[in-house]
């Protein structure tokens, strides 16, 4: 680990050891929106850094499961089980502007649909017993969620549609408060005329993070029907999501789109070799596989703007699950170009940004960015270390892989 990235790192943590989204605002022209505990953000940064820094998952677990939801509040997002998407102690102004739950002053917001999944999935690759025996009650609730989220998604991992004003419209990792007029350019997906597509919406990416989900709640379990389930969803998802699948609508209707999450579906394992081949061809095509990162969205679909936050931008943490994807598929080389074009990047841009842009010109950064973000650290460190998540990091002799995702 460089001394830079430790330090871009200790930024980040909050005082009780857990990494903030985003440094707090620099100044113009850096937002630093983030500035909070976001469950997703939180638990993905903390897997980047766990081979080096397992204090970091330890610390953020804890303080989740404090959060954890217990009751169904339709204006939060609330259910229990349910991982917590973001805590302000003290609302921020534009929240309260834009309309989202604030009580006596606090915001715990649980709209996201991959964070309770991501909780399994961080505390199963800890692999520390003392702290799954103290929060077991935690961890089988979570698990409880995922369960009945996908009983009532049909068999997949589903959001929406919103109840309550304020809060996000789509909660996979391309959240947004409104596709259609986005408080940041970009967000979300929408299908290739322009239109948003139907929820209850199950995206790509959540699906993969379910799958992975499942098969560390049967690591921690140790009940069989826990892994039936984890082979039922890989058997759905090779069902229906193919290379140019970026999301499934309510009435069944695919929404069309080849990017980033075909690195997701390969990190996790979620496709049988043949299909995985086909993934990975399609990932490292040009529109989609850039010299310096992944882009989100194909650049020959009818939506892509490469300034465009989750239609065309390259996320570096988004890149670094294309790398373990890619490695999975066995495309090593490519994989490799991908890893040191996303640091070449970093470099060429300075800090740690949220997202950039590949134009002719190369790397070029967003103006609505955050300067700092943290799963951009955690990538720029992980990618460093050639370390993808994929299996517990070796600590010492006699450690087994835990296979939470799965082989292709």
């Amino acid at each position: 680990m460089t001394a830079t990235a430790t330090a871009s790192l200790r930024e980040l943590l909050a005082p009780q050891g857990w990494p903030y989204a985003s440094a707090a605002s620099r100044g113009s022209p850096d937002p630093g929106r983030f500035h909070a505990l976001f469950g997703r953000d939180s638990l993905i940064t903390s897997l980047q850094v766990l081979p080096e820094q397992p204090d970091v998952a330890r610390r953020t677990l804890r303080a989740l499961a404090a959060l954890q939801g217990v009751v169904e509040d339709p204006e939060t997002d609330e259910e229990p089980g349910r991982i917590v998407h973001e805590h302000w102690p003290r609302a921020p102004e534009w929240l309260r502007a834009a309309g989202w739950p604030v009580r006596d002053g606090e915001v715990r917001y649980y709209g996201s649909a991959d964070a309770t999944p991501w909780f399994l999935v961080v505390l199963a690759a800890l692999d520390d017993q003392e702290l799954t025996d103290e929060l077991d009650a935690s961890w089988r609730a979570a698990g409880g969620w995922l369960e009945r989220a996908l009983e009532r998604g049909g068999g997949l991992l589903r959001h929406g549609a919103r109840q309550s004003r304020g809060g996000l419209r789509q909660q996979g990792w391309r959240d947004t408060v409104d596709p259609l007029e986005p408080d940041t350019p970009g967000g979300g997906i929408l299908r290739p005329d322009g239109s948003e597509p139907q929820p209850p919406l199950a995206v790509a990416d959540s699906q993969a993070v379910a799958l992975v989900g499942l098969r560390a709640l049967a690591r921690l379990s140790g009940e069989p029907r826990h892994r039936d389930a984890a082979e039922r969803l890989a058997a759905l998802i090779e069902e229906r999501f193919g290379p140019e699948t970026m999301a499934i609508e309510a009435d069944g209707k695919e929404v069309a789109g080849a990017g980033s999450q075909l690195g997701w579906l390969l990190w996790a394992g979620a496709l049988p070799r043949e299909a995985a081949e086909r993934g990975a061809e399609r990932l490292c095509r040009p529109d989609v596989l850039t010299p310096w990162g992944i882009r989100t969205l194909s650049s020959e679909h009818p939506q892509f703007d490469p300034m465009a936050y989750h239609r065309g931008a390259v996320w570096p943490f988004d890149s670094w699950f294309a790398f373990g994807g890619l490695r999975a598929a066995g495309h090593v080389d490519e994989a490799e170009r991908l890893r040191t074009g996303v640091l070449e990047a970093l470099e060429v841009l300075g800090g740690a940004p949220e997202l950039y842009a590949i134009t002719e010109a190369g790397p070029s950064p967003i103006p609505f960015a955050n300067r700092v973000q943290a799963w951009t650290v955690g990538a720029r460190l992980a990618l460093e270390r050639r370390w993808d998540g994929r299996a517990q990091p070796s600590r010492g002799p006699g450690q087994r892989p835990l296979e939470l995702a799965g082989g292709t």
